[in-house]
């Protein structure tokens, strides 16, 4: 891309920078799920970020170690060989510009000081991350890239389509891409180089790496060739430091040296190198500080209730998964969901927003579950989803669906309320089976005096899941005469308006408060369905697809001072208890005879009765702790 005398492997690198770039690019064009996810799985920023804010790592989110682990041996190989941000950054350095020519352009080139704002940037984002706040992680490279391509760049290509997507602030996110491109016409890489967060943590993680740039004085002719093309500022000249944590390893200064002075090897002199940052005490505290001060400041304007998409977190936790990707912007056939700019206040910024006017949530739609990285929006089948079409003929499956919020009419702009003219479009949008709106006769004063009948639509609240299709399809133009709101979400227990139905028996009418040699300890606690990744985080995923309604647990202790745990799951149905019942290995185990279906494993026993699947967990391998397993599961009382 810039490298006037190429070698193997400076070609090698082209080669996967082009790869990986095309890669990235079709996966972006190629609106698939978990295909979609792949770069933005495997980056540790997103990972480290999302498992300081939630004190979980999401299963996907373990791909990050196929980077992070090679860094700790070869040094930032990500940020020249695979970061598609950073090849078209390359590609950009390599345009002719007056600012980077002759002694400026090596000048240029040099290690300068500001390259520590990534790493102040990066303290800033872990520090604010602990505390629940990932705002910061919109800045890490693969998310600015899915984000401005996705909502920006492609819908401009897309002409072709009857109705081609378009987003809020489409032109700010092209403007913030175009300039981090144009900056490279000043300084080689600038956002690699002063400002991005992921390049900062690998070079932490690259100071351990055993391959290493090493320098031959004597050959060298001074002729300050090796910085012509130098991607990082490491400084690979002779006489100065050269910075590991800087390097890119694009070798653009092995191919350009004359005299063959320099040149990449394991377990280099280190007497030239510097491993760490130069990073001191003060920039360190500042820094943390920094990103704590942040959180209040944020949490202030947390005041807004914004529509989220189906299956999205309560809020808090929500804000504390989303990085901002826009992946579930981009797969949205409708076009319904919207990057935030003041619906979310400033914490919200550049989160996904459902807004009707521009589109609706499709009944059978669940891609933006499938291709959210970090858990923000959960994985959901049509069939929990439970809009129209949503549930298989024949199946039993009661549980209720996923509400994103609640429609209200606007009586004074509703043409068949305030004008006496007919109009039924909201009626016939409506998905939901039975219809959410419905429409009754009325006689009302025409403005000529006379009576007229016309049928005005109500909405029963208890059916509408808020999809948004009456608020798009709604004749009124301007402010629509039907609009939809949070109230009723799903994922909020308190944003409610409706009473909710008589309570099933409280949790600790479940657990006996003794039993064959068991005293229960602790009190019981209930996690919902959209609450349970807080209790099994990284395994919630599997009960939440066979259609979890509740989890109840609490501890136990035998006379021996053994301790164990109970959980009791609780399905929609007997379906979902056999489905996760039979998705556990046998292996090890026996059967047993309790419920419709029992194993026994020695420190712990599975079995399921109707729609409960229950798992009785022991801390201690104490003689006979299986037998006194069995007896404890017998006392549970499951009718």
């Amino acid at each position: 891309m810039a490298d006037d005398k190429p070698t193997r492997w400076t070609t090698l690198r082209r080669c996967s920078q082009i790869a990986f770039l095309t890669l990235f690019a079709g996966l972006l064009v190629w609106r698939t799920d978990s295909a979609a996810r792949l770069f933005l799985e495997a980056d540790p920023l997103v990972a480290v970020g999302n498992a300081l804010a939630t004190r979980a790592l999401y299963h996907g989110l373990l791909w990050s170690l196929a980077i992070l682990i090679p860094t700790l041996f070869l040094g930032r190989f990500f940020c020249g060989w695979i970061c598609p941000l950073g090849t078209l950054l390359h590609f950009a350095g390599s345009w002719k510009s007056p600012w980077k020519r002759g002694p400026r352009l090596l000048a240029a080139n040099r290690y300068h000081p500001w390259q520590i704002a990534k790493y102040w940037l990066l303290l800033m984002l872990l520090a604010s991350a602990l505390c629940g706040i990932t705002l910061l992680l919109a800045l890490d490279p693969i998310s600015i890239l899915v984000r401005s391509l996705g909502a920006s760049v492609l819908p401009a290509l897309d002409r072709w389509s009857l109705r081609p997507p378009h987003f809020q602030q489409a032109f700010l996110l092209a403007l913030i891409l175009t300039a981090l491109l144009l900056a490279n016409l000043v300084v080689t890489r600038f956002w690699c180089r002063a400002l991005c967060p992921l390049g900062a943590l690998l070079g932490l993680a690259s100071r351990w790496s055993i391959l290493g740039l090493e320098k031959n004085p004597a050959e060298c002719g001074d002729c300050n060739r090796c910085l012509l093309h130098c991607q990082g500022g490491d400084d690979p000249i002779p006489g100065a430091k050269w910075r590991k944590a800087e390097c890119h390893l694009c070798l653009n200064c092995v191919a350009d040296c004359p005299h063959g002075g320099l040149r990449f090897r394991l377990f280099p002199h280190q007497r030239d190198n510097l491993a760490a940052p130069d990073l001191r005490r003060r920039q360190l505290v500042t820094g943390a500080l920094a990103g704590f001060a942040l959180a209040p400041v944020l949490r202030a304007e947390r005041q807004a209730r914004p529509l989220r998409p189906p299956g999205a977190l309560e809020e808090s936790a929500f804000l504390a998964r989303c990085i901002r990707c826009g992946e579930c912007l981009k797969v949205c056939p409708n076009n319904a969901l919207q990057p935030a700019w003041s619906e979310a206040g400033v914490e919200g910024l550049w989160t996904p927003v459902l807004v009707p006017r521009t589109g609706y949530c499709a009944a059978s739609c669940t891609l933006c579950g499938a291709v959210c990285p970090t858990g923000a929006i959960w994985e959901f089948t049509a069939r929990e989803k439970g809009w129209s079409g949503g549930r298989s003929p024949g199946l039993k499956h009661d549980a209720a669906p996923i509400r994103v919020g609640t429609a209200f009419y606007d009586h004074g702009r509703c043409l068949p309320w305030a004008m006496a003219t007919e109009c039924i479009v909201c009626e016939e949008w409506c998905p939901t089976s039975p219809k959410a709106i419905y429409l009754r006769p009325a006689e009302v004063a025409a403005p000529d005096g006379s009576m007229q009948t016309v049928r005005q639509p109500y909405l029963d609240p208890r059916q509408c899941v808020g999809c948004g299709a009456c608020e798009f399809a709604c004749p009124v133009r301007g402010q629509p005469a039907i609009y939809v709101t949070s109230v009723g979400e799903s994922r909020s227990p308190t944003n409610q308006m409706l009473l909710a139905p008589a309570a099933a028996a409280p949790a600790r009418s479940l657990f006996p408060d003794r039993a064959a040699g068991w005293v229960r300890i602790g009190e019981a606690r209930t996690f919902a369905a959209s609450d349970l990744w807080r209790y099994v985080d990284g395994d919630a995923e599997r009960y939440l697809r066979v259609g979890i309604r509740r989890t109840f647990t609490t501890g136990y202790r035998y006379q021996d001072g053994a301790e164990a745990v109970v959980d009791i799951h609780e399905m929609a149905g007997p379906e979902g208890a056999r489905a996760i019942f039979e998705s556990e290995s046998a292996a090890g185990s026996r059967p047993a005879a309790i419920g419709d279906a029992a194993r026994l494993y020695g420190q712990s026993l599975t079995f399921r009765r109707g729609r409960y699947f229950v798992r009785l967990t022991a801390y201690q391998d104490s003689p006979g702790i299986s037998d006194a397993l069995l007896a404890l599961a017998k006392a549970i009382d499951l009718t």
